[in-house]
């Protein structure tokens, strides 16, 4: 009778004993980065975009490129593309949930430059 009431103490007290980990308690203060895709199609163009109040510039001389933004709200995506010659070029926007915002295919002249605006949402 003796052992099991010192293993019933033992086990109340090392159940009652052990820290809760507190770190996902509380997440209304963290940040949560959204990753979206500016994905341009070209073989001798550059592209200029601005998120937020950050601005970029990648030059891009054949086939596409992948370019990823970084976002943790509601803003408009600001691009502007230049066309060093004479060509087709896809402009594709897609959002962190996997949404296409934009999926344009252009004729475009040598030394055109088009602006866009693109409304991303976090809803």
């Amino acid at each position: 009778m003796r052992i099991q009431y010192t293993l019933l103490l033992f086990l109340l007290v090392s159940l009652f004993s052990c820290k809760k980990d507190t770190s996902l308690d509380n997440l209304s203060n963290v940040i949560l980065k959204r990753e979206g895709l500016l994905r341009v199609e070209c073989n001798d163009c550059e592209v200029n975009y601005q998120v937020y109040t950050k601005e970029f510039n990648v030059g891009i001389d054949k086939g596409s490129n992948d370019i990823s933004f970084f976002y943790a709200g509601d803003f408009d995506l600001k691009t502007e593309v230049l066309s060093k010659k004479q060509q087709k070029i896809r402009l594709v926007v897609i959002d962190s949930f996997g949404r296409i915002v934009s999926n344009e295919l252009n004729d475009w002249n040598a030394g055109e430059t088009r602006k866009r605006t693109f409304e991303i949402s976090i809803k």
